[in-house]
């Protein structure tokens, strides 16, 4: 009874307004769901099956039918409807991508099913909880939801469930890259939907298993899933899973270069995502829609598509980090009040034994006085009794004992789990301000190149016919390297973004450094020339590295880059290499203008602010030495720049040399 009323204040204290809901669960109610008014419980199944069937195609009316499902389950003490309601509404907010909401409506449903011994409905909290950690790439929460799901499930043999169990297993493992072993697993979830004959199932199946040959890059596959998932989705009430596979068949027509067709798939997508609101599903579709019309040579609607997506990312971003910052202070608070519950729990054991104690203790020292006015026979029995209760005594001491010294061990371990979230908060807070200064680094650094793109192109359409061609050509170059520099901007916040999402995956190979800075130099000759300034590529043609060839040939752009931005006309860049003990060494080195020590010292921090221009006035935040700082590491290897003012910079870059094999 005592536990049922701690649980009950541990709802109440997580969730002080429960969106809408004005009235109180009572645990100690026995009324079974066979009492239930019949009327009512119609109306019950019936509201949780429009909740469920709307939750992908209209979620606001599915939250509608939700609520008046929990209002009319707990006004009936209808438990297991209840926690049905719970997670149905925690479902249709984690569509809208309203996680916290969800969060706090799965944990209800959770309680309830805890409290009122509904495994089947316990399982499916788990499940969903689970689902939106995946969501939010929180790969360890979510497994640890995902085994207790799978524990009741085999349990109770709930088949339905272990089809759930093994499809976010397998998103699961596709999150951490592990594609083989995501695929065995959506297929286990497909055939067991095959088995329950549950058909909208089966195309979520179909879809994820397309999604893992996709990425593997076995279209044919990829295109038989697809297909088999648009025969069997219910494009009415699921029309985010519609929508994604429209935009998978649109990729596979820009494959092969079909792209009217695919042109047409995106639009459709599009329009169906943004009647449901699904903001991840709109921004994948106007990023297909952009490459469309890239590849079209529609560069202006590339353009502005590609500007909606970067705002969508953004907003995006933004959303998950702070998502992520409520599940976990959701968490920490969770466990600190569990934990607090639980020592109340064994204070009032103590307070309990403690009295047990003083009853002994009052009952000896009332035999004692009797012993003074009773007679002798009556003095020994009192004797064995007060040495029986002395044993009692002792045994309850040494439960007590036995108890501090748990008490004792479970605050060490509270302690530990403070200390851990505390560095979890510390990391948070570093995410943050690296996002600060990335939107800073957009807000800055791409307005500059647009800027000049566009007021060079104004130019040439008003002087069209009167632009001679030395003056074209002069205009040419300029849009030229303004689109260098808005490129490599790009392409270095994109891959800097992928490494911080951990989102990068690395294919180490061993890679001929001479070619690998040969083409590097190729994309900045003209950029070099309009500065009159010498690229050099002196290393030699024996020396490799091992690593990943994109990765390396981000490194070495923005050192050849940032060379070119503070060497005078008439300089040089030169790129050379050497070995040194197991590793090779990449030096770039520039005759440019150099750099003061206090600049040196701030150059790989992405917290500090550089504002040093170039030779030309070139402008710049010191993002693309950090990217090469943070992929030299990525590769095994270090950084390290030998500057003085006036006479130009060398960078070192130290990467493992290729494995010798024996």
């Amino acid at each position: 009874m005592q536990k049922g009323i701690f649980s009950f204040i541990l709802i109440i204290t997580l969730f002080p307004v429960s969106y809408g809901l004005h009235y109180e669960l009572k645990p100690d109610d026995t009324i079974s769901v066979s009492s239930v008014n019949k009327s009512d419980s119609s109306r019950i199944s019936e509201l949780l099956k429009l909740c469920w069937e709307h939750r992908n195609a209209a979620p606001e009316l599915s939250l509608k039918y939700g609520n008046e499902a929990i209002d009319l389950s707990v006004r009936n003490n209808d438990f297991v409807s209840l926690a049905n309601a719970y997670s149905f509404v925690g479902v249709a907010y984690r569509v809208m991508g309203k996680y916290s909401k969800a969060v706090d409506f799965y944990y209800m449903g959770l309680d309830v099913s805890l409290k009122n011994d509904i495994p089947d409905q316990t399982g499916y909290a788990y499940l969903n909880l689970a689902n939106l950690y995946v969501y939010q790439e929180l790969t360890a929460m979510a497994y640890e939801n995902l085994k207790k799901a799978e524990a009741i499930a085999t349990r109770i043999q709930n088949k339905k469930m272990l089809a759930y169990v093994n499809l976010y297993a397998g998103r699961i493992h596709r999150t951490e890259g592990r594609l083989d072993s995501a695929l065995i697993y959506y297929k286990k979830s497909l055939s067991l939907r095959k088995e329950l004959g549950q058909v909208a199932e089966q195309a979520t199946c179909y879809k994820y298993v397309g999604d893992i040959y996709f990425q593997q890059g076995d279209i044919v596959s990829a295109i038989e899933n697809y297909n088999l998932s648009l025969d069997k989705v219910d494009r009415q009430n699921d029309k985010d899973l519609y929508a994604n596979l429209l935009i998978q068949k649109s990729l596979i027509f820009v494959r092969e270069n079909k792209t009217m067709e695919a042109k047409a798939l995106a639009q459709e997508a599009l329009t169906i995502a943004k009647g449901i609101g699904a903001n991840r599903t709109i921004r994948d579709a106007l990023q297909v829609l952009s490459d469309i019309s890239f590849l079209m040579k529609d560069y202006k609607t590339a353009s502005e598509l590609q500007q909606r997506v970067i705002r969508y990312n953004d907003t995006l971003f933004s959303k998950q980090v702070s998502e992520k910052i409520f599940l976990l202070e959701y968490q920490f608070e969770r466990q600190q009040k569990e934990a607090k519950i639980d020592l109340l729990n064994r204070d009032n054991a103590i307070k309990e034994l403690k009295l047990k104690r003083g009853r002994f203790i009052t009952i000896g020292l009332t035999a004692i006085v009797l012993l003074f006015v009773t007679i002798f026979i009556i003095l020994l029995i009192l004797l064995k009794q007060r040495r029986k209760h002395e044993r009692v005594l002792e045994l309850n001491n040494q439960q007590i004992m036995n108890q501090s010294e748990s008490i004792k061990l479970q605050n060490r371990q509270l302690t530990d789990t403070n200390e851990r979230l505390e560095k979890s908060e510390e990391e948070l807070k570093r995410t943050v301000q690296t996002k600060d200064k990335l939107l800073s680094i957009i807000a800055h650094d791409l307005r500059n190149p647009f800027s000049a793109l566009v007021g060079l192109t104004e130019l040439l359409q008003v002087n069209a016919d009167k632009i001679g061609k030395e003056e074209l050509n002069e205009y040419v170059t300029m849009i030229n390297e303004s689109s260098h520099k808005l490129m490599l901007l790009i392409e270095n916040l994109l891959t800097w973004s992928r490494s911080q999402t951990g989102t990068l995956k690395l294919v180490n190979t061993i890679l001929g450094l001479k070619s690998q800075a040969d083409d590097v130099i190729k994309l900045y000759l003209s950029q070099a020339d309009a500065k009159g300034i010498r690229l050099i590529n002196d290393i030699p043609d024996n020396i490799s590295v091992y690593g990943d060839s994109k990765v390396l040939g981000i490194i070495i752009r923005n050192l050849i880059s940032n060379g070119i931005k503070y060497t005078h006309k008439g300089g040089s860049v030169t790129c050379s290499a050497f070995t040194e003990s197991r590793c090779t060494v990449l030096k770039v080195q520039d005759t440019g203008i150099g750099m003061s020590q206090e600049l040196v010292n701030k150059l790989f921090k992405i917290g500090e602010t550089i504002t040093t221009q170039g030779t030309n006035h070139e402008e710049g935040t010191g993002l693309g030495l950090v990217i090469c700082k943070e992929f030299t590491e990525t590769l095994g290897g270090t950084i390290s720049v030998d500057s003085s003012i006036g006479k130009g910079s060398s960078f070192l870059v130290t990467l493992p040399a290729p494995p010798q094999h024996t």
